[in-house]
């Protein structure tokens, strides 16, 4: 069925195209004979206990390539190759509740995206969305592609976009959907395939089939005890890929849970071994064809081949700029005896130009940051190793299947690492959490001859060090409170909220503090672009207001009555002061009721809004996987109004202590003169947990989020 599509693909190249490819495809795929999609049955256990349920899931994937002859200057021509991704995705979801409903009666997706080479040729990425309803009665409604919303964005109206709602969705029906995705590109590689084999509802029926070209090279990896493919050639030597699933019950949680690590999944890279050049040797060997779970080793080998790259590649004129505008600070590390503050200061101010003065067009990636960070430190005589590992999201390095999913870093002899920015105001020397407990290779020696190297497991933070800590002075008004909020993050705390909370004022502002640079950020800047960022800053700080309200509701789980300001105290770019810290003042309603004469007081929102897990979510038959380890502590303070006290039993309220190997949560509170003085801890004492400690984990987590229903009484 899809060699068919292929043909009407080929030729929906604009909106009328498309519209017509998009009713054939439709007509193609419903009218296509299935046992597995033509039987709506769904076992009344599951339609009790989920929400929703795939009765049935298959993906056909065909890699195509074709060769021709392409103008390569006025009067030049050489081969080419045209490499093309064609991926259809059908499912059968039967919809048991109004959750589901929800959740499936609007898709927004792109549809059409165009790009054309240096060379002319046209790039193209093609999707289509089918859905179709099958009434409990046997009565199927047809959605029409002309409820589609559509929108154009990019240049010429390159990407054009379309939202579809799905009217008349009701509990009991199934929906039948597919998805098409086409991808042609020119003398580059394809985009990978990830095959998932778990889903956040169960799965009755999964197959995948996989069409591959005879002179492409696909190298894919099982990983979370997915089934091996089946492996067949057809007629034209072209490779066939078949594997399935039946009754996949076990369902992803909504918490805790990581794919990369407990999904059962594969992934697959497609490769034109003409057109991967020296860059990816692994797929240059013996059995370029297919490569089944290859050794991680060969992967690894085109990473380093990469970093070889990237770090010759230092030397073109836009890293010198990089350098040219840093050379004060390397002359001055050079000669600092203090190595590891000398490395800090270096990091701190590259990423300072990375972020100010790198043109938007030529950003550098994470990739080239490492490597141009690790030959100044080169040239400061910084003495430092390089590390290859993969973060959270990716499969581990021993499976590594891709040199693009590698992350770089550079540790120097103090335990200092040092890996590309993801936050605003990272603290240089600071291992992100998405790498700690990582496997990683530890590189001894890199050149072109021998790489040398050993692996070892990448340092965890406790959960002290990983703390958000609040101090929270409340004073009663009536039956609305006044509240003065003081919150400090330290640790991977910070990586969650800085980006959004460090406004690019204040960021920029605090490198040029505490890099004391002769000339400040904006009067570095040409008289144009000082303009333009001088817009942009007064944009942010417009927004910044907004910005910090929403931050109440997203403590309190309410709005504010009245927001008052707030400022940020510290941003935690100095590494001599690397906590994160921010004050807002403001005005809550509905913490207060009277009771008579009496005031009844919400003191355990005064913690803010904890996780509670309900339902479904309580019974879990995987492992935990955290952001990491961390400690939340708060100390509050409630100024009691003259002429009322508060009761030695509603204090006894608010004394509490669950602890377990898994974490603890704590509250304590007493009365000094007119002030309430409560004080409370809730710690994770792990990033990882085993299933076996899911219940001591619901005890913690129980308990902080019973506590906020805690009220006391302050009587007259």
């Amino acid at each position: 069925m899809l060699a068919l599509l292929l043909l009407f693909a080929a030729q929906a190249n604009d909106e009328k195209k498309y519209a017509e490819f998009a009713e054939q495809l439709k007509q193609q795929v419903w009218s296509t004979p299935s046992v597995e999609f033509s039987n709506y049955y769904c076992p009344d256990e599951y339609v009790k206990n989920y929400s929703a349920v795939i009765l049935a899931s298959r993906t056909d994937v065909e890699l195509t390539r074709k060769s021709y002859i392409k103008m390569t200057g006025l009067m030049g021509f050489s081969g080419a190759k045209k490499l093309g991704r064609h991926e259809l995705t059908r499912m059968l979801i039967k919809l048991n509740d109004d959750a589901a409903i929800k959740k499936f009666s609007e898709f927004d997706y792109s549809t059409f995206k165009k790009s054309y080479t240096i060379f002319g040729q046209q790039e193209s990425e093609m999707k289509v969305l089918g859905v179709r309803i099958i009434k409990p009665n046997g009565k199927i409604v047809n959605v029409n592609t002309s409820d589609y919303m559509v929108t154009r964005e990019g240049s010429y109206d390159s990407e054009v976009s379309h939202k579809l709602a799905v009217p008349g969705l009701e509990v009991g029906d199934v929906m039948d959907i597919f998805f098409f995705d086409e991808e042609i590109v020119h003398d580059r590689n394809m985009k990978p395939f990830t095959f998932i084999m778990k889903d956040e509802y169960p799965i009755l029926h999964y197959r995948v089939r996989c069409v591959v070209d005879k002179k492409i090279t696909v190298q894919y990896r099982t990983l979370n005890g997915a089934p091996d493919f089946k492996v067949s050639t057809d007629k034209d030597k072209h490779t066939i890929l078949e594997t399935e699933m039946h009754n996949i019950l076990s369902v992803a949680p909504s918490l805790w849970y990581n794919k990369a690590s407990q999904s059962p999944m594969i992934l697959l890279y497609a490769y034109d071994k003409s057109v991967t050049g020296g860059g990816i040797k692994s797929v240059k060997n013996e059995d370029r064809g297919l490569q089944a779970n290859p050794d991680y080793r060969n992967i690894l080998i085109d990473d380093f081949t990469l970093m070889l790259y990237e770090i010759k590649n230092a030397r073109n004129s836009r890293f010198h700029k990089a350098f040219g505008f840093m050379k004060k600070d390397i002359d001055i590390a050079k000669k600092d005896p203090d190595k590891e503050a000398a490395a800090r200061r270096l990091y701190n101010t590259f990423v300072y130009y990375a972020a100010g003065f790198d043109k938007d067009n030529e950003k550098f990636t994470s990739y080239e940051f490492v490597a141009a960070l690790r030959k100044m430190f080169n040239m400061s005589e910084i003495p430092s190793t390089l590390i290859i590992t993969t973060d959270t999201d990716n499969e581990p390095i021993d499976q590594l299947i891709n040199n693009q999913n590698t992350s770089w870093l550079i540790k120097t002899p103090a335990g200092a690492y040092f890996a590309a920015p993801v936050y605003k105001c990272q603290t240089p020397g600071i291992l992100p959490a998405n790498l700690q407990g990582r496997e990683a290779a530890f590189i001894n020696r890199l050149d072109n001859e021998k790489t040398d190297y050993y692996l070892e497991t990448l340092p965890i933070s406790d959960y002290s060090q990983n703390r958000d800590m609040v101090k929270l002075n409340a004073s009663i008004q009536g039956t609305t409170v006044d509240i003065d909020r003081t919150e400090t993050l330290t640790g991977t705390q910070k990586e969650l909220i800085t980006s959004v909370l460090i406004s690019n004022k204040l960021m920029m502002d605090d490198y040029d503090r505490l890099l004391k640079r002769e000339k400040t950020y904006l009067e570095a800047l040409s008289k144009k672009d000082r303009k333009g960022i001088e817009d942009k800053f007064e944009k942010d700080k417009e927004e910044q207001n907004e910005i910090y309200r929403d931050e109440v509701d997203l403590y309190h789980d309410m709005k504010p009555l009245e927001f008052k300001g707030f400022e940020v105290l510290q941003t935690g770019l100095d590494p001599q002061n690397p906590d994160f810290s921010y004050r807002s003042q403001y005005t809550l309603d509905g913490l207060v009721k009277k009771a008579g004469d009496n005031m009844v007081l919400s003191v355990g929102k005064l913690l803010g809004s904890q996780l509670s897990v309900e339902g479904h979510d309580r019974e879990r038959d995987c492992d935990v996987y955290r952001n990491s380890a961390n400690q939340l502590l708060w100390d509050i303070n409630v100024e009691i109004p003259s002429g009322y006290t508060v009761s030695q039993e509603s204090l006894a309220k608010l004394q509490q202590s669950v602890k377990n190997d898994a974490g603890e949560f704590t509250a304590s509170a007493k009365v000094e003169g007119n002030t309430l003085h409560l004080q409370a801890s809730k710690s994770y004492f792990k990033a990882y947990y085993p299933l076996s400690q899911w219940q001591d984990l619901l005890k913690i987590i129980d308990a902080a989020s019973n506590f906020t229903n805690r009220q006391i009484i302050i009587h007259k």
